[in-house]
């Protein structure tokens, strides 16, 4: 955000990013509403998103070890599964700028949200069914699930940000509470999988 040129969708002169008034994804567009070279933001946020991506992948693919009932373990395949998908939209989310291909960016950011949400469900059940994995993990998730599909029913259903600064300033602030919440959620959820598979290595 430091080194965005500046410009958003309808102030394009803006000679900064605009917290409340950009998203995300302008961050990662090839060149600025005016035009102006925004190459070294876009190589930041290539690079970071996939590195994000990759994370994720590898975080949700070591997830179902932690689960030892067969039905938790289900669950935690199917919370795979979506975790992975959200992951490779993430990516695709980095290396496809908004600008160069807008329908494309909008599939990944559209599956990789919708992936996620489908995540938390079975990522919640799943810990819930496991008598052994700590449930407070559940109830950090389920809270998350719910700021995520608010955030998804404004993306679907208000009003397009290219119709007015006000619909604009809707979506990018939702985005950035969904996205803020997304880390800190899997921040959380990170260290309780770490303290499990530690306290499981302790016992054997």
């Amino acid at each position: 955000m430091l080194v965005y040129p500046g410009g958003t969708l309808h102030e394009p002169d803006l000679e900064h990013y605009s917290f409340l008034y950009n998203f995300f994804s302008d961050l990662g567009r090839t060149v600025t509403f005016d035009r102006r070279s925004n190459l070294l933001t876009h190589l930041i946020f290539k690079t970071t998103l996939t590195i994000g991506g990759i994370c994720l992948i590898v975080f949700f693919v070591a997830l179902p070890q932690l689960f030892t009932r067969p039905s938790s373990k289900i669950l935690a395949l199917l919370t795979m599964v979506f975790g992975v998908l959200a992951g490779i939209s993430y990516i695709g989310i980095g290396q496809v700028p908004w600008n160069v291909d807008y329908w494309g960016h909008r599939l990944y950011v559209r599956v990789g949200f919708l992936a996620f949400l489908a995540m938390t469900f079975f990522y919640t059940i799943a810990i819930l069914v496991d008598k052994k994995y700590p449930k407070r993990y559940a109830a950090a998730m389920g809270v998350f699930a719910i700021v995520l599909a608010v955030q998804i029913i404004i993306m679907f259903y208000a009003t397009n940000a290219w119709h007015s600064n006000e619909a604009l300033y809707l979506q990018a602030v939702a985005q950035k509470v969904v996205v803020y919440a997304e880390i800190l959620c899997m921040l959380y959820q990170s260290y309780g999988a770490l303290m499990l598979a530690k306290s499981r290595e302790l016992s054997i």
